[in-house]
């Protein structure tokens, strides 16, 4: 083989694998189950950082209403809270996996979907609001949360 392909070769193999480190993060933790407290995430790649997540209480919507006419009263709505900051020109997307769990470690609930992360963004915050059973909240004693984040 000659030098110079040689030499374009490596610079094509370092090109992408710096590309795929540089577009893709995840962070993953477990803590103690508490609504309205924030979970310190501070990780970064590339433009964007994840500072932090909370599943906070939240006022009764028409969400728990729709979900069971007329038994609501089992329900509590819960908000998923995602403080980042995205500094790039075009938007990034974050894959969430939120899970509470009780004290054998099962999984009593949780939210899992893709929340966007809009450019030119300081210290936003996406939120989600979810129904949940009052019960399960009740006996969650852990809270396990998984994102993997890139552009879109």
């Amino acid at each position: 083989m000659l030098p110079s392909r040689r030499l374009t070769l490596v610079a094509a193999c370092l090109s992408i694998l710096c590309a795929s480190a540089a577009t893709a993060g995840e962070v993953e933790r477990t803590e103690a189950f508490a609504l309205d407290r924030w979970i310190p995430l501070e990780v970064s790649d590339g433009p964007v950082t994840l500072h932090r997540i909370r599943l906070a209480s939240s006022s009764r919507s028409p969400k728990s209403k729709l979900m069971r006419p007329g038994n609501d009263e089992y329900l509590a709505d819960v908000q998923v809270q995602l403080e980042f900051t995205n500094d790039a020109t075009r938007d990034w997307e974050a894959s969430l996996r939120i899970e509470w769990l009780d004290a054998a470690g099962h999984v009593v609930d949780g939210y899992r979907d893709t929340e966007e992360l809009d450019s030119d963004s300081r210290h936003d915050v996406q939120t989600v609001t979810l129904s949940t059973l009052r019960y399960g909240l009740e006996r969650a004693s852990k809270l396990r949360v998984r994102i993997e984040f890139h552009p879109e």
